[in-house]
């Protein structure tokens, strides 16, 4: 995917998320093929109300569930000297895009996700 199409992802994403007023989060599916990052009001729900999936994924650094932080864009692209950063200390290939998802109660971004393409499905379009 190229970057114009992955920003449209994370702002779909993001717009979508300031909407909520919470929302938990789990890893639905992780293997080498892709890695579904889900979410829902509550986790007795069944339903999960987003699905995120980062495609040809290369690495991956996260917590196993974290909620949604309000104060702050749920994804981004990581720029400047982080990319660097991340690229030299995990060996990213070319082609890859990385993540960072922010979590409630961490300053600092603790999960990131270095994949080739981004998809999302909104199952809830009204959570809330």
């Amino acid at each position: 995917m190229n970057i114009e199409e992955i920003e449209s992802k994370i702002s779909e994403i993001n717009t979508y998320l300031e909407k909520c007023l919470w929302m938990d989060f789990e890893f639905a599916r992780m293997d080498g093929g892709s890695i579904v990052v889900a979410g829902r009001i509550d986790t007795s729900y069944d339903e999960f109300a987003i699905n995120i999936d980062f495609g040809t994924p290369y690495y991956v650094s996260s917590l196993l569930h974290w909620h949604l932080n309000n104060s702050k864009p749920f994804i981004e692209l990581i720029a400047g000297k982080d990319v660097w950063k991340i690229i030299d200390q995990y060996r990213v290939e070319e082609g890859n895009h990385i993540f960072k998802i922010n979590a409630e109660d961490f300053d600092t971004m603790p999960i990131i996700i270095v994949s080739k393409g981004l998809k999302v499905e909104i199952v809830n379009k009204k959570p809330f």
